[in-house]
Protein backbone atom coordinates (compact mmCIF):
# COMPACT_ATOMS: atom_id res chain seq x y z
CA UNK A 1 0.00 0.00 0.00
CA UNK A 2 1.46 3.21 -0.57
CA UNK A 3 2.50 5.52 1.91
CA UNK A 4 -0.43 8.05 1.80
CA UNK A 5 -2.76 5.61 0.93
CA UNK A 6 -1.91 3.96 4.46
CA UNK A 7 -1.92 7.48 6.33
CA UNK A 8 -5.50 7.89 5.43
CA UNK A 9 -6.64 4.49 6.39
CA UNK A 10 -5.27 4.99 9.80
CA UNK A 11 -6.70 8.61 10.36
CA UNK A 12 -10.30 6.81 9.66
CA UNK A 13 -9.12 3.90 12.14
CA UNK A 14 -8.07 6.65 14.86
CA UNK A 15 -11.26 8.18 14.42
CA UNK A 16 -13.59 5.10 14.69
CA UNK A 17 -11.46 3.71 17.68
CA UNK A 18 -11.44 6.52 19.61
CA UNK A 19 -12.77 4.89 23.18
CA UNK A 20 -13.03 4.92 27.19
CA UNK A 21 -8.82 4.08 27.67
CA UNK A 22 -9.06 2.09 30.71
CA UNK A 23 -5.62 0.36 31.88
CA UNK A 24 -5.40 -3.34 31.92
CA UNK A 25 -5.27 -3.02 36.17
CA UNK A 26 -8.64 -1.46 35.84
CA UNK A 27 -10.15 -4.14 34.92
CA UNK A 28 -11.69 -5.10 37.88
CA UNK A 29 -13.09 -2.02 38.59
CA UNK A 30 -15.61 -1.93 35.66
CA UNK A 31 -18.73 -4.18 35.17
CA UNK A 32 -17.31 -7.37 33.75
CA UNK A 33 -19.41 -7.34 30.42
CA UNK A 34 -17.45 -4.18 29.96
CA UNK A 35 -13.77 -5.72 30.61
CA UNK A 36 -14.91 -8.49 28.48
CA UNK A 37 -15.31 -5.96 25.65
CA UNK A 38 -12.29 -3.97 26.32
CA UNK A 39 -10.82 -7.46 25.51
CA UNK A 40 -12.65 -8.05 22.56
CA UNK A 41 -12.51 -4.63 21.12
CA UNK A 42 -8.49 -5.51 21.59
CA UNK A 43 -8.43 -8.66 19.80
CA UNK A 44 -11.22 -7.03 17.36
CA UNK A 45 -13.70 -9.55 17.98
CA UNK A 46 -16.92 -8.54 16.42
CA UNK A 47 -19.06 -11.46 16.99
CA UNK A 48 -18.05 -11.00 21.17
CA UNK A 49 -18.99 -7.57 20.99
CA UNK A 50 -22.38 -8.04 18.70
CA UNK A 51 -22.91 -10.50 22.03
CA UNK A 52 -22.36 -8.07 24.65
CA UNK A 53 -23.92 -5.46 22.92
CA UNK A 54 -27.38 -7.67 22.65
CA UNK A 55 -27.11 -8.67 26.32
CA UNK A 56 -26.44 -4.86 26.95
CA UNK A 57 -29.82 -3.80 24.94
CA UNK A 58 -32.14 -6.13 26.65
CA UNK A 59 -31.06 -4.64 29.92
CA UNK A 60 -31.25 -0.82 28.77
CA UNK A 61 -35.01 -1.74 27.36
CA UNK A 62 -35.79 -3.59 30.85
CA UNK A 63 -34.36 -0.86 33.14
CA UNK A 64 -34.30 2.26 30.88
CA UNK A 65 -31.83 4.52 32.69
CA UNK A 66 -28.81 6.45 31.61
CA UNK A 67 -26.05 3.96 32.94
CA UNK A 68 -27.43 1.12 30.84
CA UNK A 69 -27.86 2.97 27.76
CA UNK A 70 -24.43 4.44 28.46
CA UNK A 71 -23.21 0.58 28.71
CA UNK A 72 -24.57 0.17 25.20
CA UNK A 73 -23.06 3.35 23.49
CA UNK A 74 -19.69 2.64 24.46
CA UNK A 75 -20.03 -1.03 23.06
CA UNK A 76 -21.09 -0.07 20.33
CA UNK A 77 -18.04 2.64 20.29
CA UNK A 78 -15.60 -0.37 20.77
CA UNK A 79 -17.09 -2.72 18.10
CA UNK A 80 -16.62 0.22 15.17
CA UNK A 81 -12.89 -0.28 16.33
CA UNK A 82 -12.87 -3.68 15.93
CA UNK A 83 -14.62 -3.28 12.50
CA UNK A 84 -12.18 -0.81 11.55
CA UNK A 85 -9.55 -3.78 11.99
CA UNK A 86 -11.70 -6.00 9.49
CA UNK A 87 -12.14 -3.34 6.87
CA UNK A 88 -16.24 -4.11 7.46
CA UNK A 89 -17.83 -0.85 6.70
CA UNK A 90 -21.30 -1.69 6.77
CA UNK A 91 -20.49 -2.69 10.93
CA UNK A 92 -18.81 0.07 11.49
CA UNK A 93 -21.95 2.15 10.60
CA UNK A 94 -24.08 0.05 12.20
CA UNK A 95 -22.93 0.29 15.33
CA UNK A 96 -21.68 4.08 15.07
CA UNK A 97 -25.92 4.58 14.62
CA UNK A 98 -26.77 2.25 17.57
CA UNK A 99 -24.42 3.68 19.91
CA UNK A 100 -25.38 7.20 18.37
CA UNK A 101 -29.32 6.56 19.81
CA UNK A 102 -28.06 4.94 22.92
CA UNK A 103 -25.84 7.54 24.00
CA UNK A 104 -28.64 10.03 22.95
CA UNK A 105 -31.22 7.91 25.37
CA UNK A 106 -28.89 8.53 28.51
CA UNK A 107 -28.45 12.15 28.09
CA UNK A 108 -32.10 12.63 27.75
CA UNK A 109 -32.18 10.33 30.65
CA UNK A 110 -29.24 12.11 32.77
CA UNK A 111 -28.39 15.62 31.40
CA UNK A 112 -25.48 15.69 33.70
CA UNK A 113 -23.56 13.41 33.54
CA UNK A 114 -20.65 14.19 32.13
CA UNK A 115 -19.84 10.61 30.20
CA UNK A 116 -23.33 10.38 28.43
CA UNK A 117 -22.11 13.55 26.63
CA UNK A 118 -18.68 12.54 25.99
CA UNK A 119 -20.21 9.63 24.69
CA UNK A 120 -22.55 11.44 22.33
CA UNK A 121 -20.10 13.82 21.18
CA UNK A 122 -18.03 10.80 20.31
CA UNK A 123 -20.68 9.10 18.44
CA UNK A 124 -21.52 11.93 16.84
CA UNK A 125 -18.02 12.04 15.50
CA UNK A 126 -17.89 8.44 14.53
CA UNK A 127 -20.84 9.44 12.41
CA UNK A 128 -19.16 12.24 10.57
CA UNK A 129 -17.48 9.38 7.87
CA UNK A 130 -20.60 7.70 7.14
CA UNK A 131 -22.95 10.75 6.56
CA UNK A 132 -22.63 13.15 3.83
CA UNK A 133 -21.21 16.73 4.30
CA UNK A 134 -20.97 14.66 7.95
CA UNK A 135 -18.53 17.32 9.04
CA UNK A 136 -20.15 20.67 8.27
CA UNK A 137 -23.93 18.74 9.91
CA UNK A 138 -22.05 16.94 12.62
CA UNK A 139 -18.99 18.29 13.83
CA UNK A 140 -20.24 21.41 15.44
CA UNK A 141 -22.81 19.68 17.30
CA UNK A 142 -20.08 16.63 18.46
CA UNK A 143 -17.73 19.89 19.74
CA UNK A 144 -20.58 21.37 22.00
CA UNK A 145 -20.96 17.79 23.13
CA UNK A 146 -17.72 16.97 24.25
CA UNK A 147 -16.85 20.69 25.58
CA UNK A 148 -20.13 19.96 27.62
CA UNK A 149 -18.73 16.84 29.01
CA UNK A 150 -15.51 18.81 30.06
CA UNK A 151 -17.63 21.56 31.74
CA UNK A 152 -19.20 19.10 33.86
CA UNK A 153 -16.37 17.15 34.38
CA UNK A 154 -12.84 18.72 33.51
CA UNK A 155 -10.95 15.75 34.36
CA UNK A 156 -12.89 13.77 32.47
CA UNK A 157 -9.70 12.50 29.78
CA UNK A 158 -11.39 10.99 27.24
CA UNK A 159 -13.30 14.06 26.49
CA UNK A 160 -10.32 15.99 25.85
CA UNK A 161 -8.87 13.31 23.86
CA UNK A 162 -12.18 13.27 21.69
CA UNK A 163 -11.89 17.05 21.57
CA UNK A 164 -8.34 17.08 20.42
CA UNK A 165 -9.28 14.73 17.30
CA UNK A 166 -11.94 16.86 16.21
CA UNK A 167 -9.05 19.52 16.40
CA UNK A 168 -6.99 17.07 14.60
CA UNK A 169 -9.40 16.49 11.42
CA UNK A 170 -11.17 19.80 11.04
CA UNK A 171 -8.90 21.68 8.24
CA UNK A 172 -7.31 24.77 9.87
CA UNK A 173 -9.36 27.36 7.94
CA UNK A 174 -12.05 25.75 10.05
CA UNK A 175 -10.71 26.04 13.04
CA UNK A 176 -8.75 22.97 13.44
CA UNK A 177 -5.41 22.71 14.69
CA UNK A 178 -2.44 20.05 15.53
CA UNK A 179 -1.47 22.16 18.17
CA UNK A 180 -4.70 22.59 20.02
CA UNK A 181 -4.84 18.53 19.61
CA UNK A 182 -1.19 17.80 21.16
CA UNK A 183 -2.06 20.17 23.74
CA UNK A 184 -5.49 18.29 25.37
CA UNK A 185 -3.72 15.08 24.76
CA UNK A 186 -1.06 16.15 27.02
CA UNK A 187 -3.74 17.58 29.25
CA UNK A 188 -5.91 14.04 29.01
CA UNK A 189 -2.34 12.24 29.76
CA UNK A 190 -1.79 14.37 32.82
CA UNK A 191 -5.33 13.80 33.91
CA UNK A 192 -4.89 9.83 33.49
CA UNK A 193 -1.35 8.37 32.58
CA UNK A 194 -2.65 5.25 31.84
CA UNK A 195 -4.37 6.68 29.04
CA UNK A 196 -3.60 4.25 25.89
CA UNK A 197 -5.77 5.93 23.37
CA UNK A 198 -4.26 9.59 24.39
CA UNK A 199 -0.90 8.49 23.51
CA UNK A 200 -1.84 6.41 20.47
CA UNK A 201 -3.26 9.74 19.38
CA UNK A 202 -0.74 11.94 19.96
CA UNK A 203 1.49 9.39 18.12
CA UNK A 204 -0.44 10.13 15.17
CA UNK A 205 -0.53 14.42 15.38
CA UNK A 206 3.55 13.99 16.20
CA UNK A 207 3.74 11.10 12.88
CA UNK A 208 2.03 13.95 10.80
CA UNK A 209 4.02 17.09 11.89
CA UNK A 210 7.36 14.53 10.85
CA UNK A 211 8.31 14.51 14.94
CA UNK A 212 9.02 10.79 14.21
CA UNK A 213 10.96 9.77 17.37
CA UNK A 214 8.39 11.40 19.55
CA UNK A 215 5.81 9.36 17.93
CA UNK A 216 7.42 6.13 18.09
CA UNK A 217 7.67 6.83 22.12
CA UNK A 218 4.15 7.66 22.67
CA UNK A 219 3.30 4.53 20.78
CA UNK A 220 5.67 2.87 22.74
CA UNK A 221 4.28 3.50 26.06
CA UNK A 222 0.71 2.95 24.86
CA UNK A 223 1.75 -0.95 24.15
CA UNK A 224 3.55 -0.78 27.54
CA UNK A 225 0.00 0.34 29.12
CA UNK A 226 -2.22 -1.92 27.29
CA UNK A 227 0.04 -4.57 24.69
CA UNK A 228 -2.87 -6.15 23.43
CA UNK A 229 -4.28 -3.49 21.56
CA UNK A 230 -4.43 -4.24 17.85
CA UNK A 231 -4.64 -1.00 16.69
CA UNK A 232 -1.84 0.35 18.68
CA UNK A 233 0.25 -2.35 16.46
CA UNK A 234 -1.28 -1.14 13.62
CA UNK A 235 -0.09 2.51 13.93
CA UNK A 236 2.97 0.92 15.68
CA UNK A 237 3.63 -0.45 12.35
CA UNK A 238 3.03 2.65 9.95
CA UNK A 239 5.47 4.38 12.10
CA UNK A 240 8.28 1.60 11.67
CA UNK A 241 7.50 2.28 8.00
CA UNK A 242 7.48 5.96 7.63
CA UNK A 243 10.47 5.72 9.78
CA UNK A 244 12.60 3.54 7.20
CA UNK A 245 11.79 6.15 3.89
Amino acid sequence: MKTGASICVVLLLCWESYLVSTARSAFAEVPPELAAGLSARDRGDIESLRKLIETAQSEARQKSNAESWQKVAQLDQWLTEAAQLHDDEKSIKGAAQDGLSAAEKAVTLNPASSEAHRLLGDLLGEMIPHTFMGGMRLGKRAASELDKAIQLEPRNANAHVGRAIGYYFTPSAFGGSHQKAADLLKKAIEIDPGNDTARIWLAQVYLSDGRHDDAAREIAEALRINPDRAFAKHVQQLILTRNRK
